[in-house]
């Protein structure tokens, strides 16, 4: 092939697989929501609708809640309101989050072409490839998200069991949960309550068994509810898994020890929904619709912007930013049990 014929390939390869120089794509509003979306909805315990969510919130959203001391009263021939009802609000607040990456299209290229297929004449300036540098970015803004709901890193104001990034006392009477939950609803569990050892996370000290016993002893009435369900870490769930397994003088439930799957949890009925944000050695005890996440997805606050810097600065690197809120609320502190060790609520 001659020079000449070589160089106009090349011109023809620019013209059809790049842009022209434009510094930055954003999408803004229900554009945005294909990729911001992902970044907030890909978190497990969002995806797996273990809370309640509610989106399209701008700065602020009043969770109301009703309880009743009964609302039966003797008949009569007069209106006679007695008052047995009485409205609670709590206020969930947006916290603005972003997120700012810059990947190198020469490293990222070979992955995408590997995934997708990408043809030769493809390059690394066209939708396919915008489509999957936001993508991985949002799979990983994700996993930020689980942990800041459950353990908030001191960037997003409010997690539902710790502000600072770390499950400790100060962490936890900042949270969402620890600065509301009436002190009788703290449940503390013993040193080895989350152990492994069968005699003792199944037994009278274990976890699972204190937390619900308070339960009983202070919102009883939770344990009617429907989407009731314990909450914890995978190193809890996996602990649990293996008393159920070596249980019974290491001849586990149905007999197969550890040669077998536990597809789900539960205790006592209750499912056990486990969750990849939740502090270690901690449980709590609520229903889903009680914990409420909200987010501006879905409003013209969220934007997302692919940046083509490789374009006007010498690099060959693209720049991806995603803006949104994020906020959690629980409803009814009262119908929440938490259980931890004796330092946590010291």
């Amino acid at each position: 092939m001659s020079y000449s014929r070589s160089l106009s390939r090349k011109r023809r390869d620019f013209a059809a697989g790049n842009p022209e120089v434009n510094p930055t794509t954003t999408y803004a509003g229900v554009h945005a929501a294909p990729f911001v979306a992902p970044a907030l909805k890909l978190a497990t315990t969002l995806t797996s609708n273990f809370v309640r969510q509610i989106d399209g919130i701008q700065n602020k959203a009043v969770i109301s809640s009703f309880s009743s001391s009964g609302v039966i009263q003797a008949a009569n021939c007069d209106f006679n309101d007695n008052q047995s009802l009485t409205l609670g609000e709590r206020v969930l607040t947006l916290t603005d989050l972003a997120v700012m990456e810059q990947l190198c299209r020469g490293t990222l290229l070979p992955t995408w072409a590997g995934m997708t297929g990408a043809r030769e004449t493809m390059t690394a300036g066209s939708p396919e490839f915008v489509n999957f540098s936001m993508a991985t970015v949002a799979g990983y803004a994700a996993q930020g998200v689980e942990d800041n709901i459950w353990v908030s890193s001191g960037t997003f104001a409010g997690g539902f069991l710790s502000n600072s990034g770390t499950f400790d006392n100060a962490g936890y009477n900042a949270s969402i949960i620890g600065a509301s939950l009436p002190a009788a609803n703290e449940t503390i569990v013993a040193a080895t309550g989350f152990d492994a050892a069968a005699s003792v996370i199944l037994g009278a000290t274990g976890a699972f068994h204190v937390v619900y016993n308070n339960a009983l002893a202070q919102c009883p009435a939770i344990l009617n509810r429907q989407d009731l369900a314990y909450y914890c870490s995978p190193k809890t769930a996996g602990n649990y898994m293996t008393a159920l397994a070596i249980s019974g003088a290491h001849q586990g439930v149905n007999m197969q020890s550890t040669n077998q799957a536990f597809e789900s949890l539960q205790y006592l009925g209750i499912p056990i929904h486990v969750c990849p944000g939740f502090p270690d050695d901690c449980l709590l005890l609520t229903y889903e619709e009680n914990l409420v996440v909200g987010s501006n997805l879905n409003t013209d606050y969220t934007t997302a912007q692919y940046i083509d810097a490789w374009q006007y600065d010498g690099s060959d690197n693209v720049k991806i930013v995603m803006r949104f809120g994020l906020g959690c609320q629980i409803g009814i502190p009262g119908d929440a049990i938490v259980g931890a060790k004796a330092a946590i609520f010291a």
